[in-house]
């Protein structure tokens, strides 16, 4: 139900856990033993769960969850952030150099960074091109207007 908004709140390098394996009991003791705020569109799952560690997102559209939870929480981010989660895993992301790249990107992203992210844990590779921008822009645009 909540994917997208799950990569948008990594993203903004917030620690995501997002597994649609996951059964409501274990969301709930998750969020109780980590202090985790559970979020969910499940409304009986809303009910069964502590008030302090639960917000039920009513916007249907990704982007439109984001600005209602910016509304009710205290989200911020610095550009730096876009690179420190997977998007994918929500694993830590690792610095990487260049050298330590050869044939792993594409030759014109290659050439044009000098800076690499890599997931230890889906080993996916992140740089920050152009659509890192369009993101930025855009989280800033829905948080702003929270």
């Amino acid at each position: 139900m909540l994917k997208k908004l799950a990569k948008y709140l990594r993203a903004l390098g917030y620690d995501t856990i997002f597994d649609e394996n996951l059964s409501d009991q274990d969301l709930q003791d998750i969020s109780v033993k980590e202090n985790r705020m559970l979020l969910t569109r499940d409304g009986a799952l809303e009910n069964d769960t502590p008030d302090s560690h639960v917000i039920y997102v009513k916007p249907i559209e990704p982007e439109d969850q984001l600005a209602f939870l910016a509304s009710k929480l205290p989200l911020t981010f610095e550009e730096q952030v876009f690179m420190t989660r997977c998007l994918e895993c929500n694993s830590a992301l690792q610095t990487l150099q260049r050298s330590e790249l050869t044939k792993r990107v594409p030759t014109r992203v290659y050439r044009r960074h000098d800076t690499f992210y890599r997931c230890p844990t889906c080993k996916q590779i992140f740089w920050h091109g152009d659509h890192v921008k369009r993101l930025h822009a855009k989280l800033t645009r829905l948080l702003e207007a929270a």
